[in-house]
């Protein structure tokens, strides 16, 4: 028996750790493999999305996973009301869609619906013109669609939302435990000088970068990012070895950290961190002139 033991806090910022307890589980020789959260007191989508994908992608190669809940009463009944302990699943005809969350969902396609709930958390913290809400679907459905044509994950795609009324902010983040961009981007003739993955993290992000030919492709990130800047947010990336973060809290300007993770994690991570205090509006273009963000 293997035990995985996390730490105090399941958060991005502890995702080294995070990472490299959930990959030691998945490539242990052994049968059995506890995921231990006796010690944690708090978590956000980001873990939850890592650690489901490492439960899936352990019963996947054959292995039993059990867990040991967490002492804290505010973590487990948030960790229950957000699907975590069935995987994503509800019963027929009921659902635990909140105004502040959208339940944990292991998603093997695109769901229309599930998409929709993640507006709909968005539209209840900002201001948004419904096109710059069609918009936002529209790239949160390229990066899914991306994780299903791409990624060759067994264990399909991970996705999760939360907000946070005190701090102003609302958490998504979307897993896969596939390929990773590098591989992925490499494998086309077109980017096969990539040869690291921050390099290729940081590529993904400009607009029309896809392995995909034939069809219009790499709007996603690039349309993200470009919400992010007006609303001040932050995006993480995570892939094989490499580690990208943008902070856009100051107007005009951007910050970006680079790490390397001592572990790869096979397969990607997007993190997304929007400002949703209510301030602003958030239109586009066609729908005033004087205020573009896409």
């Amino acid at each position: 028996m293997h035990t995985a033991r996390f730490p105090r806090f399941l958060t991005i910022r502890y995702a080294k750790c995070l990472i490299e307890k959930c990959e030691e589980g998945i490539t242990s020789d052994e049968e059995t493999i506890v995921f231990d959260f006796s010690g944690c007191f708090f978590s956000d989508p980001f873990a939850i999305t890592v650690l489901v994908g490492a439960m899936s992608a352990c019963l996947a190669r054959g292995k039993k996973v059990h867990y040991r809940t967490s002492p804290n009463v505010k973590l487990e009944s948030y960790l229950g009301s957000i699907g975590f302990y069935e995987f994503g699943t509800s019963p027929v005809g009921q659902s635990k869609f909140k105004q502040r969350q959208v339940e944990l969902q292991h998603l093997k396609a695109i769901d229309p619906t599930y998409t929709d709930a993640v507006i709909r958390v968005l539209g209840g913290y900002l201001q948004m013109f419904p096109g710059v809400k069609a918009s936002l679907h529209l790239s949160l459905n390229e990066l899914m669609t991306n994780t299903f044509d791409h990624s060759q994950t067994i264990v399909g795609c991970f996705v999760c939302v939360q907000g946070y009324n005190r701090r102003g902010k609302v958490s998504i983040c979307l897993t896969d435990f596939g390929k990773g961009i590098l591989r992925i981007l490499s494998s086309s003739p077109k980017y096969n000088f990539l040869e690291n993955s921050i390099e290729s993290i940081e590529l993904a992000v400009k607009e029309g970068v896809s392995s995909r030919t034939g069809k219009l492709a790499g709007l996603g990130l690039s349309h993200i990012h470009k919400f992010l800047e007006i609303n001040n947010g932050e995006i993480h990336i995570i892939s094989g070895d490499g580690w990208v973060h943008w902070n856009y809290a100051v107007p005009g300007a951007v910050q970006i950290k680079r790490k390397r993770l001592s572990i790869a994690f096979d397969g990607t991570i997007v993190n997304i961190l929007a400002r949703a205090d209510g301030e602003g509006l958030y239109v586009l273009a066609s729908e005033n002139p004087e205020e573009v963000i896409f």
